[in-house]
């Protein structure tokens, strides 16, 4: 996993310049919980009033060495690839111009029977509908913030290196890798970009609903757009939202299976407020669901061969003696 961080961060001061290193928002948060992690014990020993603090301190260290180094692992390596990917992302216009969102757009039309993606969510969902998927949409921020901490407090060593290699990849591959390969705004920013007022009808019908989070967000990321800010970075293609949102059903449907019906209404949600909301045309949530499988096929793939390795030095190690 450091591995894959060390890439990331190399190809983000590559493209981005030493800037790619600044006010890293991710890496101060896992700090923070590092350090209340950190303190809280003590605390509870002091409160509590525990007859010798420094001795029981000592041995907690003493019998969780193995989590202390994968509780350090994860937050070093999931949040400096979040930063890294997020300044990578900033850097879409100096590596490559935005010139997909014509061919998606097309390829939406071919799909959907000469239809744009968006027309068919707003047949259905009304002002009540849209307003919750708004908040459900705005909140996978926190879900994927809450996934992180689970990933790093957790005591199972394959659900960490499972999901936490699976979640990396997902930002370096798809967040990254394809977002630029596949530089495009996505239909709330076509007008800003191409001069085009192909989807007008869809954000004068946002704008109708009143007060959006995703709106307040688009004219944020429009306002910060060529600078390193916070949260910047525009990009459509593929649809990070909707891979996470998979990665969790999956992430259900093997350690929890009974709340892996969840998981899928979760990524309907998140899939239909992409294109409902204007951030996404319907082939970017597909293309991303379909990646994020094909990496935790792969990676579970890399699990099982770490298995039967550490089974073979075992069984190796035991003839020997």
């Amino acid at each position: 996993m450091l591995l894959v961080t060390a890439v990331s961060v190399s190809l983000a001061v590559l493209n981005a310049g030493p800037v790619a290193l600044s006010a890293p928002p991710f890496v101060i948060f896992a700090a923070s919980l590092a350090f209340l992690g950190f303190v809280a014990r003590p605390l509870h020993l002091v409160f509590t009033r525990h007859p010798k603090p420094f001795l029981q301190l000592r041995e907690d260290v003493r019998s969780n060495v193995d989590w202390f180094v994968g509780f350090f692992v994860m937050l070093v390596a999931l949040p400096l690839l979040f930063d890294s990917v997020t300044r990578m992302k900033q850097s879409i216009p100096a590596m490559q111009p935005f010139y997909a969102d014509p061919f998606l757009i097309d390829l939406d039309h071919t799909l959907l029977a000469g239809n744009d993606a968006w027309e068919l969510t707003h047949a259905v969902f009304g002002d009540w509908a849209t307003r919750g998927i708004d908040m459900i949409y705005a909140g996978w921020l926190f879900v994927q913030v809450a996934l992180t901490v689970l990933l790093a407090l957790s005591r199972n060593p394959d659900f960490r290196i499972r999901v936490g290699l699976s979640m990396q990849l997902a930002w370096l591959l798809m967040g990254a890798g394809l977002a630029v390969t596949f530089a495009s705004v996505g239909p709330c920013f076509v007008d800003d970009f191409y001069g085009s007022d192909r989807f007008a009808p869809l954000m004068t019908r946002l704008d109708g609903y009143g007060s959006l989070v995703a709106l307040d967000a688009m004219e944020y990321l429009l306002s910060v757009q060529g600078q390193m800010a916070i949260g910047g970075g525009i990009s459509a293609m593929p649809s990070l939202h909707v891979g996470i949102a998979v990665l969790i059903w999956l992430c259900l449907r093997k350690y929890w299976p009974r709340w892996q019906y969840l998981g899928w209404a979760y990524v309907a949600a998140i899939y239909i407020g992409s294109i409902h909301l204007g951030w996404h045309y319907a082939t970017d949530g597909l293309v991303s669901a379909a990646g994020m499988v094909l990496i935790w096929w792969a990676v579970g793939r890399y699990c099982r061969w770490l298995e039967s390795f550490d089974r073979d030095a075992e069984q190796a190690a035991g003839a020997v003696a």
